[in-house]
């Protein structure tokens, strides 16, 4: 953690100056006997870290930082010892500080950066980790990372895509909830008063099961909140606790199944792609890919890819075979093993099932809109036509 200074000092003229200068106090002191500074005052505080998560922007913004320090030539460690001094996460210094010690101890980066994340309990996949073990056997670090950092940067696109897709959707079921809220324990509780017992029982059967929800849920609402938030509670905990195949459940479900089959092979293009670009054989990034989660179908075909193209057998060949890739891939694929263009190749198709699945999403979500709005308006409807037929029928209590 590095020391701000706040100092006034005289210059050789005899001119007073303010500076603010970052770094440890021997850095400080070093600078003022280089400057040939006379110090009148000085303040120093010690720089307060972020304490908030390491998030996958935070890494991809340190893959590209180590990227462009170890192109310049700067040796690994150096490269590292450098960061520490521009982080603003506790987390991110943590990393660093575990990394150097590993590769201290005689550790490649690899398997120093893996500890690391490990250690300050960070997901990472071991396709992200295989990029820079991959290139340190090649001898061509700076490169792996320059991929693993358009890997990265992909993928960030990926999720960027699926979150804004989600937003209003998840918006207007916010706001469901809310006016569900405030209708059953606000405006239904305090309408329900105007009706005596004798009248409520009177009211028609609509207007009595509203009115009658709406009042035992407003007499038990400290119990209602309660279980919801015990109910909210188990969700939450069971989501982290218990590994939930929902890829095979989005898969298996109606007008999802092709968006996530478009969302699979876009990841696995150009993971493929990138790979392939870096240098590494086909074997070896099919075996790279087995590390990732997949749907259990796409990871079999890759399984079986592996399998017979060491038997001698074409790529093209073997997802010919699979129902999960379209026709027109396996002609591209064809074509790019007989010009030894794998690599732009499997690109082309990563961009090509990204719009697709963007274009899908869209699609779907054009349909989920309209359907949340009207389940909406159709909720309203009946609050709206109960109270008006509780209001409408008062006229035939009271005569």
């Amino acid at each position: 953690m590095e020391t701000l200074f706040e100092y006034e000092a005289l210059v050789s003229s005899g001119e007073s100056i303010k500076g603010v200068f970052k770094g440890s106090q021997a850095d400080f002191e070093k600078m003022i006997a280089q400057k040939k500074l006379m110090l009148i005052n000085m303040k120093q505080t010690k720089e307060k870290l972020d304490t908030s998560k390491f998030t996958n922007d935070d890494f991809l913004a340190f893959i590209e930082e180590l990227y462009y320090l170890t192109k310049s030539g700067m040796p690994i460690d150096q490269s590292l010892k450098m960061l520490t001094k521009t982080v603003k996460k506790e987390a991110h210094l943590n990393i660093l500080k575990v990394t150097l010690l590993e590769l201290k101890a005689g550790s490649q980066l690899s398997v120093a950066l893996k500890k690391a994340l490990e250690k300050e309990k960070i997901k990472v996949d071991a396709l992200t980790i295989s990029f820079i073990s991959t290139a340190e056997e090649v001898g061509e670090l700076s490169n792996g990372l320059l991929q693993l950092f358009e890997h990265l940067s992909f993928e960030k696109k990926i999720r960027s895509d699926v979150r804004q897709a989600l937003a209003y959707p998840m918006f207007l079921v916010g706001m469901s909830v809310v006016v569900a809220f405030l209708i059953f324990f606000l405006i239904i509780p305090r309408f329900s008063t105007i009706f005596s017992p004798e009248e409520f029982e009177k009211l028609p059967a609509m207007s009595h099961a509203v009115l009658s929800l709406g009042t035992y849920l407003n007499a038990h609402m400290s119990e209602f909140f309660i279980i919801f938030g015990i109910i909210a509670s188990l969700i939450v905990f069971a989501l982290k606790t218990f590994s939930i195949p929902w890829l095979s459940i989005l898969h298996k479900t109606p007008k999802l199944s092709g968006i996530i089959i478009d969302l699979q092979l876009t990841i696995v293009y150009n993971a493929m792609s990138t790979m392939l670009k870096g240098g590494l054989e086909l074997d070896k990034a099919l075996k790279q890919m087995q590390k990732i989660e997949l749907l259990p179908e796409l990871q079999n075909l890759l399984k079986n890819a592996l399998y017979e193209l060491k038997r001698g057998q074409k790529l093209s060949t073997v997802f010919s075979i699979s129902k999960i890739i379209p026709s027109s891939d396996i002609a591209l694929l064809s074509v790019g093993e007989s010009s030894a263009t794998l690599d732009k190749i499997f690109k082309s198709l990563a961009n090509r099932h990204s719009d697709a699945f963007s274009a899908n999403v869209k699609k779907f979500l054009s349909l989920l809109e309209p359907a949340v709005i009207v389940a909406l308006g159709v909720f309203i409807a009946v609050i709206v036509i109960s109270i008006m037929m509780a209001v409408m029928s008062m006229t035939d209590i009271v005569g």
